[in-house]
Formats: C-alpha cells, structure tokens, sequence
C-alpha cells in the first residue's frame, strides 16, 4: 500500500521584514521621541492621544504594520517594503481588550521583549493591598450582628470565644430514667438484697 503525504508549508512574516516589529510586540517609546521629526510632524490630536496612552501607565501594543505606499502587485509579499511602514498601535486594556488606536512611525520607539516570561503586570492593573499578615485583637465591636438575646428579652454581648471549663447545666429530671425505673433493674436489685 502506497501512502502519501502531503507537505503544507506556510509562509509567515518575520520579524525584521517589515521593519522590526511584529502584531502583538509591546512598543516602547524612545526618551526622546517628541524631538523627532516624525513625531512633530503628527496632528496635535494625534499627540494628545498619545499622551493619554502613555498617562495610562498600561502596555501598548503593535495592532497593525501597515506600508506607507501602496503594492504595486498587492498578492505578492516580496513587493513589500521593509524600510517604509507605518504602526497601528493600541493601549492593552487586559484580556484581549484594546483601545485608544494610533498609527505612528516606527522610528518613534522599539519592541520591548519579555521572552520567555510573560508581560508584567502593569502597575495601573494592581490594587492596593490591604492584607494584613500580623494577626492583631480585635477590638470591642458595638455591631448589631454581635448581640444576642440570651432569653430575657434584652439583647448582650454574644460570648465570641469558647469556654475554657466545662459548664454544667442545672437539669431537673421531670420523669425517672427508663434505665432506673426498668423491671429489670427492680429485679436484680430485689436478688442483691436477698
């Protein structure tokens, strides 16, 4: 019996043919890159944006690699041009979640590489802990939930830790145990007397 196997090889982009970044690299902006010529050469609007990412204090991401100029034969990779393309960013808001969209030259920032670990955890994504690990007294607590009506009618303190002696119950019997009162018992009682 013949097998065949069918070899499938799949073209994928890397990452220095189209300038340096892939979709899902986290940006970095450069210190300076509000000096740069491309950055002034954005729209005031398109600054302000940027700005609000950046207050943020989350990551940005390449959403989008983009060529400046068009293909000349758009179906063909080898006609793209490494040298002049344009990035779509986006603020990542955390589970897939993206917002504030901005294309931008690359000459603005570069990747920011994490591998093998995963991204940190930005600092606007943390809440202030409040744990406390030294146990400390409770104090005296005048809540409503810590009272109890203890059978005359008045709510009092509830008792919020166990007893450390036994206590013993003032218990009147109102009819004799079956064990004392059983013929059996009167029996053999009768037998130990005679």
């Amino acid at each position: 019996m013949v097998k065949k196997y069918l070899t499938l090889v799949e073209n994928y982009m890397k990452r220095f043919e189209r300038g340096g970044f892939l979709v899902g690299d986290v940006f970095k902006f450069d210190g300076k890159f509000k000096s740069s010529d491309a950055y002034k050469s954005l729209g005031q609007n398109t600054k302000d944006l940027i700005d609000d990412m950046l207050a943020t204090g989350l990551h940005v991401r390449v959403v989008g690699i983009n060529d400046t100029n068009g293909q000349r034969y758009p179906g063909n990779p080898q006609t793209s041009d490494a040298s002049s393309v344009q990035l779509s960013l986006a603020l990542d808001n955390g589970g897939g979640r993206y917002s504030h969209y901005v294309t931008v030259s690359p000459s603005l920032g570069q990747p920011e590489s994490h591998y093998p670990n995963l991204l940190p955890i930005p600092d606007a994504m943390r809440r202030k802990n409040t744990v406390n690990i030294k146990p400390k007294e409770l104090g005296k607590s005048d809540n409503i939930a810590n009272k109890t009506d203890k059978g005359d009618g008045k709510l009092s303190d509830t008792n919020l830790s166990l007893p450390t002696t036994n206590t013993t119950l003032p218990v009147k019997s109102t009819t004799p145990s079956p064990a004392v009162a059983s013929y059996t018992h009167q029996y053999l009682g009768d037998l130990v007397k005679a």
